[in-house]
């Protein structure tokens, strides 16, 4: 049986990282680029922004479907199901989102920071060579990739949240285990 600590922090971080993973896919979902010619970019033009997005919502639906359980094994003590199913789909699930959130973090900053770097200088360059004005367009890239990077953000602290349970579950199940070894048990 898993401490009180460890089940209310469990609770806790799952709450949190839910918070997170939606403000992460909100933020995502509402960054639109619009220039005065009528072009418009939004963040499902840039294919990894579609992929921070899916894993914000996947992260958000696995951890919307674990919250029912950690509360009520928080105000009770005890598991929802008596067998060791849920131990061992906490320990599963939660590494395997945790990877899933992290790849999506390391997407969206590799994405966003290598846009700013490469359109400021083919800006620059365009700029130049043509002798128009283009610091509207500079404006408006640097507020579209810099709310990317923020959705990135949050999306990076809720992958934290969900390696934090996920040390959490590995501690739950292995209290909810024998002390017995592997193999000489």
């Amino acid at each position: 049986m898993a401490s009180k600590v460890v089940v209310n922090s469990t609770l806790v971080f799952r709450i949190l990282a839910l918070l997170l993973l939606a403000a992460s896919v909100v933020v995502l979902a509402t960054n639109n680029l619009k220039l005065s010619n009528g072009s418009q970019i939004r963040f499902i033009d840039v294919i990894a922004y579609r992929y921070v997005a899916a894993t914000g919502a996947v992260g958000f639906l696995y951890t919307l479907v674990q919250i029912p359980f950690a509360i009520y094994h928080a105000c009770t003590q005890k598991g929802l199901l008596r067998n060791s199913f849920l131990p061992e789909f906490d320990f599963y699930g939660d590494k395997v989102m945790s990877l899933l959130l992290g790849t999506g973090a390391g997407a969206g900053f590799a994405v966003s920071f290598e846009f700013k770097r490469h359109l400021s200088d083919f800006l620059l360059n365009l700029e130049v060579l043509t002798g128009e004005d283009l610091s509207e367009a500079k404006s408006k890239k640097g507020k579209f990739l810099d709310r990317a990077i923020i959705a990135t953000g949050l999306l990076f602290l809720g992958f934290i949240c969900m390696a934090i349970l996920s040390v959490l579950s590995s501690v739950s199940r292995s209290g909810s285990k024998s002390s017995k070894g592997f193999f000489f048990g």
